[in-house]
């Protein structure tokens, strides 16, 4: 599979928890659900922000029907919130929704996996391999700490490439969806280097695996890999500098959301949550 290409870029503005450079505005072929969509993945449109319609249509440069025909849209992707009187907001960041993209990525990716290991030719081993090369020989940061949108983009090939012969349109466009709810969450993993990590040779196992055709291994192995994202994120949260938003729900109930990571039926792992108790 060919290395992603990365989304076109937009305008950069100040935000709480963005890492990525300063990327060039967008092509006039954009339209406006891509471009918001795009600043919000990017983290350009803050977590929790509010969507104020005058600042939108100057920014994007847009009339208001087409404005709020484009939050509608992304209020049904679950990107953008709409709430009784008070109008449009990004939607926040949260633990809970982190660990739920984690355990459902885990899951299709598995049965994607599977399937692709039965239907793979040598061809999809190749970009296997090739997607492997590639996502290796570029680093994970610039040089001034922020996440490379080089890497990123090869990162997100080289997963794809490893289930592009699933035989299944349909699974490979929900992972599709989860990877760019989940692209909000790796801009946080992406401010806390793991020294300890090592990423390439994560990806090497897991390609060796699956190209060795040895299903249950690379799946039990991609999910430690997006396991150990995930705790990182979630050791780092209070310092992430998420807004506020993320945490407040459980705050307000005097409990906090405490994730564990519990194990399953032999080697099998997953994420699970502790529901906050609510005191009647």
């Amino acid at each position: 599979m060919p290395v992603a290409k990365t989304r076109s870029s937009i305008r950069a503005t100040k935000s709480l928890i963005s890492v990525g450079a300063r990327r060039p505005r967008r092509n006039g072929s954009a339209s406006p659900v891509e471009t918001i969509r795009a600043d919000i993945l990017h983290c350009e449109l803050r977590p929790g922000a509010r969507l104020i319609f005058r600042e939108l249509q100057q920014r994007y440069q847009v009339g208001l029907s087409p404005l709020r025909e484009a939050l509608m849209q992304l209020v049904s992707e679950r990107l953008v919130i709409l709430e009784v009187n008070k109008g449009f907001r990004v939607a926040p960041m949260r633990r809970e929704e982190l660990l739920d993209l984690i355990n459902t990525q885990i899951e299709l990716e598995s049965i994607a996996i599977r399937k692709a290991v039965e239907l793979g030719d040598l061809r999809w081993e190749g970009n296997i391999m090739g997607s492997l090369h590639e996502v290796s020989s570029v680093p994970v940061s610039e040089a001034n700490g922020a996440l490379s949108m080089a890497w990123e983009a090869r990162n997100q090939a080289f997963h794809e490439a490893l289930y592009a012969a699933c035989g299944s349109p349909m699974l490979i466009a929900f992972l599709q969806k989860i990877w760019d709810h989940f692209s909000r969450y790796i801009r946080l993993w992406a401010r806390f280097p793991e020294r300890d990590r090592d990423i390439a040779r994560e990806h090497a196992e897991i390609a060796r695996a699956v190209v060795g055709r040895d299903a249950a291994r690379a799946a039990a192995l991609l999910q430690e890999h997006r396991m150990a994202t995930a705790r990182s994120v979630l050791v780092h949260w209070p310092e992430a500098g998420a807004p506020s938003p993320v945490t407040a729900p459980a705050a307000a109930r005097g409990r906090a959301v405490q994730p564990k990571l519990a194990a399953r039926a032999g080697a099998k792992r997953t994420i699970r949550t502790i529901r906050p108790r609510v005191k009647k």
